[in-house]
């Protein structure tokens, strides 16, 4: 079943670069979100009844809404409509990075020195990714901002991981990402309520309808609840091996549909950040005991990314 999923997510970043084209980021994050939860919350009452959780797990519920849906999609939809769809998927998958971070400032894990390692050469691999979709030397705002949006992306979508992990104990995943979509559309709409109210939908093409249909029902309704669905049946880190296909996807079919340039550079980037998310996600289990923060919980078995995903893994 991720199989599936990884060709959907892999594909979502050309579909949105290609319906962005026809609608702007604003309304088109509004319209697809507001979809989104709509299916979700109908899906979560017919299956689990009434789409509740305690009050004393409100406010992580709603920061992972807040960050990992609301900050996160306007983030990386304006990013992507600055940048390469190739650009995009690989910078989004450094999210695991920012994770493992977030995790032990927030003393939820450990961080070895080998995923310390790990996170520097992912930020140089960044680097090098953004560099060679810069125009020659000049790393100027216009060539930086879409790929600075991406990752900052990222980092939202991993800090959204980390805070959600607790109520992921108690609800059900599904649960947990139809309420947090719920807060995370209600921010997106503040900024996105007029124009969707106001685009002219009666003059979108039909491609730009299924582009529209694809993101709602197959990337964010569909693919959500296959990847939180295998969470919790393999467990989150035999999971998230199946992530590490998606840029490879997102490149291959960026290049294919939308003539997007993939150089060597390019390449060399990527390699540095797949060995960087290696050495950080396939750390020893006993972490050296100088570089756990004190008073921090030491589980090598927790994973920060039971909630949402990636890069693209979300979409």
């Amino acid at each position: 079943m991720l199989f599936p999923v990884v060709l959907i997510w892999g594909s979502v970043f050309s579909v949105i670069k290609y319906t962005l084209q026809e609608i702007d980021p604003l309304t088109f994050v509004a319209a697809r979100f507001l979809g989104t939860s709509i299916l979700l919350l109908a899906l979560v009452y017919l299956m689990e009844g009434k789409p509740i959780v305690k009050r004393e797990d409100w406010l992580r519920v709603a920061l992972m809404g807040l960050s990992g849906i609301g900050i996160y999609q306007i983030c990386f939809t304006l990013g992507l409509n600055y940048t390469t769809a190739s650009n995009s998927s690989l910078i989004i998958a450094t999210s695991p990075i920012f994770a493992a971070l977030f995790a032990w400032l927030l003393e939820e894990e450990i961080i070895t020195l080998r995923q310390i390692v790990g996170i520097l050469l992912s930020f140089v691999g960044v680097t090098i990714i953004v560099k060679a979709g810069s125009e020659g030397l000049a790393l100027t705002w216009e060539s930086l901002r879409g790929d600075l949006l991406t990752l900052t992306a990222a980092v939202m979508n991993a800090f959204s991981a980390v805070i959600a992990k607790r109520p992921l104990e108690r609800y059900s995943s599904l649960r947990v990402m139809a309420m947090g979509m719920m807060v995370g559309t209600l921010f997106l709409l503040l900024f996105g309520w007029r124009p969707l109210l106001t685009y002219p939908w009666g003059l979108l093409s039909w491609q730009g309808w299924l582009g529209l249909g694809y993101s709602i029902l197959l990337a964010s309704v569909i693919g959500y609840v296959v990847w939180f669905h295998a969470i919790r049946e393999l467990g989150a880190t035999r999971t998230l091996i199946y992530s590490s296909l998606i840029p490879i996807v997102a490149v291959l079919v960026a290049v294919l549909t939308l003539g997007e340039q993939f150089t060597p550079l390019h390449a060399l980037g990527a390699l540095i950040v797949f060995v960087g998310l290696a050495l950080a996600r396939l750390a020893p289990r006993r972490a050296e005991p100088a570089l756990i923060k004190e008073g921090g919980h030491s589980d090598p078995g927790g994973d920060p990314n039971q909630s949402i995903e990636p890069e693209g893994r979300r979409r």
